[in-house]
């Protein structure tokens, strides 16, 4: 099918209200074999252009159909090997979901005989069933092992049983490696009696060969031989689809960064085996110059090293946000404070980024080459996270369940668009309606495909400076602090602060009322104000406020000790790998 007859029939909301010129000429391109991203480079030199915003809507809508087109064409070739009649083109058309397709196929073999109208009412009773199983049905998660070391990871998921359709994408995904590596058993009951209705309501509508087969048999031949595998199917799509969008957005957050401005800069890794503290001496363009490495063992280690790295003439200093040294990066901080600024970089990809190095810079050690990557991140964090593959970053929950070349494609589309987007802001600008600030070009921070790009831009917040808030250390409960809205959950949003951890705010601190979802009061790229209420420094995790101050009356210490606890459950189902 054209791209474009499948956009019309299956697009929706996608291309509602889309010019239809615009719209054929973005089909042709696709259809001729471009991807989204080079259609949209395409139309942002066209004044009649789609933006790229659209175009990102467009790509899931390609990917969709790439689905339909395989499971079309995987049918038309087995019924041609079989010798069985094509199915009409018009009636393929219509049918949007693989699954569907295939329900059109098995229809098609129970009655030969059954006209265009009657295959629809199969392919009716296929869709109606997938319903009812994910609404009503129940996936019920058990010990496939008494090994209890095996079923650890899996403790959580033990004995629940939900509908499909309310399943977490989180959880889905974890029960799905249990079941892999044969610790944990998936069982799926069906609402049978529900099913049979819905066949005995249009029995008089379908095929003459349907008089010598009961509503059981026809459920059993065209809906329950196939419905787990589609099922399955449906929720490891779904899945994926959310994963792949919250690590655009995490992939976005590493942009949004603030790049240090600093004419020499040291930084610090802290490594493996029997010297893990490595140094680098950083001048402003990215060079290495001094490095080195300290066993951080001996008595005021960190002290003495914070003072040479200040002797080489240093004006920040870079660490990574997270190690496994907990304690040797406390030390540092503690032995840097006061002293000299700290900025916190993340140690993502450092393999891939290594593999990258040239020159001298293949002379350093191990550790001091992270060393010297984590100091040319903080000078250039869009350029430098731009250089590695983003699949290699391990922003997707549950990556490695994941198809890489999947996870990577998208987050790249998600990037370029973003780029294109930022390039069409500036050019508006530049035809009058307002110039960059400061020649600060737009922010390069990425959307996930079909997301809402940010409604600020966000170039000023590249170029903000160290502040006194330098790190998750420097929050206490109770500051006011000013943030941007990163992205929206089902159970809060995420406030970024200029710091590596984004914050939480969780729905019920969004507004002294009940709030149903966070899209009712804040959206991505908005500036707000929060309140800090929660600092787990060993988690890395920040819990936030819109509400500056608690309106609502004191609460017991219990009830707050309650509330601490949601949110702290819902981040780990968010962050839970």
């Amino acid at each position: 099918m054209r791209w474009i007859d499948y956009a019309r029939a299956h697009g929706g909301e996608t291309v509602a209200g889309l010019p239809g010129a615009a719209l054929r000429r973005v089909a042709e391109a696709i259809d001729a074999g471009r991807d989204v991203l080079d259609v949209a480079r395409q139309e942002i030199e066209r004044v009649d252009g789609l933006p790229p915003s659209v175009l990102g809507r467009l790509y899931e809508l390609e990917e969709r159909r790439l689905r339909w087109q395989a499971a079309a064409q995987e049918i038309a070739e087995r019924r041609a090997r079989e010798g069985l009649p094509a199915l009409p083109d018009a009636l393929l058309r219509e049918v949007p979901a693989p699954t569907s397709l295939e329900a059109l196929d098995r229809a098609a073999r129970l009655a030969p005989s059954a006209t265009a109208i009657e295959l629809r009412e199969y392919v009716a009773i296929w869709e109606a069933c997938l319903q009812l199983a994910r609404r009503d049905g129940e996936l019920r998660i058990t010990a496939a092992v008494e090994d209890a070391a095996a079923l650890a990871e899996f403790e959580e998921l033990l004995g629940r049983a939900e509908a499909p359709a309310v399943l977490p994408a989180h959880r889905w995904l974890a029960a799905r490696r249990g079941e892999r590596v044969g610790a944990l058993r998936l069982a799926f009951r069906w609402p049978i009696d529900a099913m049979l209705d819905r066949i005995r309501a249009v029995t008089l509508k379908l095929s003459r060969d349907e008089a010598g087969r009961t509503p059981e048999q026809l459920c059993e031949l065209l809906v329950l031989r196939n419905l787990e595998e589609a099922l399955r199917r449906h929720l490891d799509e779904r899945a994926e689809g959310e994963a792949l969008a919250a690590a655009a957005s995490a992939y976005a957050a590493l942009f949004r960064i603030p790049p240090v401005t600093a004419t020499r800069l040291g930084a610090i890794f802290f490594g493996r085996g029997p010297r893990p503290v490595s140094w680098v001496v950083v001048d402003g363009g990215g060079a290495a110059g001094e490095s080195g490495t300290d066993a951080g063992v001996a008595d005021g280690w960190a002290t003495a090293l914070v003072a040479r790295l200040q002797a080489a003439g240093i004006e920040v200093l870079v660490l990574p946000a997270n190690s496994p040294a907990v304690d040797r990066l406390r030390d540092v901080e503690r032995a840097a404070e006061g002293k000299v600024p700290t900025v916190r970089i993340p140690t993502a990809a450092m393999r891939e980024a290594k593999a990258a190095l040239t020159g001298r810079d293949l002379e350093l050690p191990s550790s001091q080459a992270a060393a010297l990557i984590l100091a040319r991140r903080a000078l250039d964090p869009v350029g430098m996270f731009s250089a590695v593959d983003p699949a290699s970053l391990g922003l997707a929950e549950y990556q490695h369940d994941l198809d890489p070349e999947r996870v990577g494609r998208y987050l790249r589309t998600a990037r370029g668009l973003a780029e294109l987007e930022a390039q069409r802001a500036v050019a508006a600008k530049a035809a009058g309606k307002g110039t960059p600030v400061d020649g600060v070009p737009a922010a390069r921070a990425p959307t996930p495909p079909g997301g809402v790009p940010p409604t600020e831009p966000l170039g000023p917040l590249l170029a903000l400076p160290l502040s006194t808030i330098r790190s998750i250390d420097d929050l206490r409960p109770g500051m006011i602090l000013q943030g941007t809205v990163t992205t929206l959950t089902q159970f809060g949003a995420f406030v970024n602060l200029g710091l590596r951890q984004e914050g939480l705010v969780h729905v019920s601190e969004m507004a002294d009322h009940r709030v149903a979802q966070a899209a009712d009061v804040v959206r991505p790229g908005q500036q707000v104000r929060v309140r800090v209420i929660d600092v787990d420094r060993n988690r890395n995790r920040i819990s936030l406020s819109l509400r500056l101050q608690d309106t609502r009356g004191a609460r017991s210490p219990a009830a707050g000790t309650r509330a601490k606890a949601a949110v702290l459950r819902e981040l780990d189902k968010l962050f839970k790998k």
